[in-house]
């Protein structure tokens, strides 16, 4: 199981670029951007300002529950979606469950955020770094 997370850690950390931004290049694949410019600024935007946070569980998410405005919600959706079919494909790809792969990837979202930044630990709790 070690070799498979390493396989699957190391793969999503090359899948990932920047802060939160999803591309695939595998087998010789185009990189496909899985997100927007728009979507990445918005929850850029967000972030900084404390609203939105990176999960343990490999997805982006409000902080505190706090209230997103109708253009912040679609922003993170749209990347929450987008992670999730990368993860999906990678999970397929190396037969483990989808959830195994976000989760891996959630720890390094979280020990890459930025300073000032919201991030939900896996016991729960809202820390700003």
């Amino acid at each position: 199981m070690k070799t498979v997370s390493k396989i699957i850690a190391l793969t999503v950390t090359g899948a990932l670029l920047g802060a939160g931004a999803i591309a695939l290049n595998t087998q010789g694949l185009n990189a496909a951007q899985a997100q927007s410019a728009s979507a990445k600024a918005t929850v850029d935007s967000a972030k900084a300002a404390g609203k939105i946070g990176e999960t343990a569980a490999g997805y982006l998410d409000a902080v505190n529950n706090q209230s997103l405005d109708a253009a912040t919600k679609a922003a993170m959706k749209e990347i929450n979606i987008a992670r999730k079919a990368l993860y999906t494909r990678l999970a397929n790809e190396q037969n483990v469950k989808t959830e195994v792969v976000a989760a891996l990837t959630g720890e390094k979202q979280v020990a890459k955020a930025g300073g000032g930044e919201y991030v939900l630990k896996s016991s729960g709790s809202w820390v700003k770094k």
